[in-house]
């Protein structure tokens, strides 16, 4: 301001005739001058200032009619074969009765067949059709209490070889008071299945040869236990009716971070979508049941979360299942304000979305055929669709205007903060300043707040013209004091939309070339002694 002062007087003195001046008699007048120092101007578009957020999946969009839409993009695999049906370790035992024999005149041999049905239990008691391996292991063990020598052959008759269909057989011997034990590689077989009740079965055909010699015999207690073991088994593929089991999936964490950008809270957004663009290899159609969706935030108590309700939480969500192994099917879900309490969850401004969904197989149908592979999974492209019709309740946004090292303001009467903005922004909009230091600490607050005029807006939410507004501010001594040793002034810009005589959200559209221009400058008047 000083200098200001400088080139006034140079210029005075330039206008006279210097030789005419008697300085002898020169008093000393005061000289007043009004000097307006331009603190500096901003104008933001929301174009710009949505622009500024960094977040990289992020990415803005303007329709026809410059409508600005925000689309976030992430993505996340919710379930893997094992998560739909599994099978665990399977044993079947059985005593294979010996009839009475004997005492024979001269040697001989006694042939018994018999026919075992045994079960094969899925995790959640499946209705299976076949399984095919590609890995495990088939486990028969024996042991006899009888005194005889004994030949024996088992067909596993429905477990079969892929490649040639042939039953998987165990054939050998053992002497009187033996053990076997003998396992088979299931990588490449298959066992197909029949349904008794609610059982899977398979069945072995057994025959056993018993050898007496002269005079001996058997007793009607003699017996041969055997266990036939499924062991350690995975699947390349699964058939059969899985019914309506209920499963969990996800418990995926979404980073959302240009929340953060647009501001604390205070965004509600009038049409956002959350759409799921499914892709499953399953041959089972899944409905997802979003009631585990939340929004969460940190705070100084801990997490806050807000969980979705609305329909959608409620009634399955249908993602199709695949028609054949090795096929896909694509699926889209969505979220939004008529299903879901979308539109508040978001409005919470949360930093993550968290998704422990519920997932339910053959939602309408649970007697329908299924299958399930071993790289079978439910991925999805997760949409988040922001259309820019907004409403807005005490939404903060700060500016700064640099006062380098302080404004010298020594010989100052009186100072003045002068405030000109042109509001093309379909909020009303307050203004608080503050005047602060180099760490951001608070010297002096202005104690009123500003209001800056709301444009005309039309019924469609459309602004159809800017509005102007100047503001001046009288600076208080301690107001001047601040300007001399601050570092910046701050405008902290509170928008809200326009209130309506009714309690309903009122929604507004926002284009990409609204815009508000704020320009800031220091009026003062300044005496100094010649």
């Amino acid at each position: 301001m000083k200098k200001s002062l400088s080139a006034l007087l140079i210029l005075f003195c330039l206008s006279c005739n210097v030789n005419d001046l008697d300085f002898d008699n020169l008093k000393g007048p005061t000289l007043t001058s009004e000097v307006a120092l331009p603190l500096g101007d901003i104008s933001y578009s929301m174009r710009d200032l949505l622009n500024e957020i960094g977040d990289k999946a992020l990415q803005l969009d303007e329709d026809s009619t410059s409508l600005l839409k925000l689309t976030y993009f992430d993505s996340a695999e919710f379930s893997k074969g094992e998560d739909v049906i599994n099978i665990e370790d399977i044993s079947n035992q059985a005593r294979i009765s010996i009839p009475t024999l004997g005492p024979a005149p001269e040697s001989l041999q006694a042939v018994i067949d018999t026919v075992l049905v045994f079960s094969y239990p899925a995790e959640n008691n499946e209705a299976l059709d076949s399984v095919f391996y590609n890995g495990g292991s088939l486990v028969l063990s024996l042991n006899s209490n009888m005194g005889s020598d004994v030949n024996f052959t088992f067909d596993i008759t429905n477990t079969r070889s892929i490649s040639a269909n042939e039953p998987v057989t165990f054939a050998g011997s053992m002497g009187g008071f033996g053990n076997y034990e003998e396992s088979r590689d299931l990588d490449g077989y298959k066992t197909l299945l029949s349904t008794e009740g609610d059982s899977n079965t398979f069945q072995v055909n057994a025959q056993i040869t018993v050898f007496l010699g002269p005079g001996e015999s058997t007793s009607p207690t003699d017996y041969l236990n055997m266990t036939l073991s499924y062991l350690d088994q995975t699947f390349s593929i699964l058939y059969g009716k899985f019914g309506q089991d209920t499963l969990a999936v996800g418990n995926e964490i979404l980073n959302i971070a240009f929340f953060e950008d647009l501001g604390e809270s205070g965004f509600k957004f009038g049409d956002p979508e959350i759409n799921f663009h499914f892709e499953s290899t399953f041959g089972v159609p899944m409905g997802i049941v979003f009631r585990g969706l939340y929004g969460a935030d940190s705070s100084a108590s801990g997490m806050d979360t807000t969980y979705l309700s609305g329909s959608a939480t409620v009634t399955p969500q249908v993602v199709e299942g695949a028609e054949s192994p090795g096929q896909f099917v694509q699926s889209t879900v969505s979220l939004n304000s008529q299903n879901s309490s979308l539109r508040d969850l978001l409005a919470a401004s949360p930093r993550s979305i968290g998704f422990n969904l519920t997932g339910i197989a053959n939602p309408d149908d649970p007697t329908q055929q299924n299958f399930v592979m071993d790289d079978s999974y439910i991925s999805t492209a997760i949409e988040i669709s922001l259309p820019m019709e907004l409403s807005l309740k005490d939404v903060t946004r700060e500016i700064d205007f640099s006062l380098g090292d302080g404004l010298d303001f020594d010989e100052a009467e009186s100072l003045t903060m002068r405030i000109i903005s042109l509001n093309g922004l379909p909020f009303s909009a307050r203004l608080e300043v503050e005047i602060r230091d180099k760490s951001d600490s608070t010297l002096h607050t202005v104690p009123q707040a500003l209001v800056l005029e709301t444009p005309f807006i039309d019924k469609a939410g459309l602004v159809t013209q800017a509005r102007s507004h100047v503001e001046d501010i009288h600076l208080t001594a301690e107001g001047v004091d601040a300007l001399r040793v601050g570092s910046k002034v701050v405008l902290r810009i509170i928008l809200n939309t326009p209130a309506t005589s009714g309690t309903r959200d009122v929604y507004v559209k926002i284009l990409a070339d609204y815009k508000i221009d704020i320009k800031v400058a220091v009026v003062g008047k300044l005496k100094t002694e010649l």
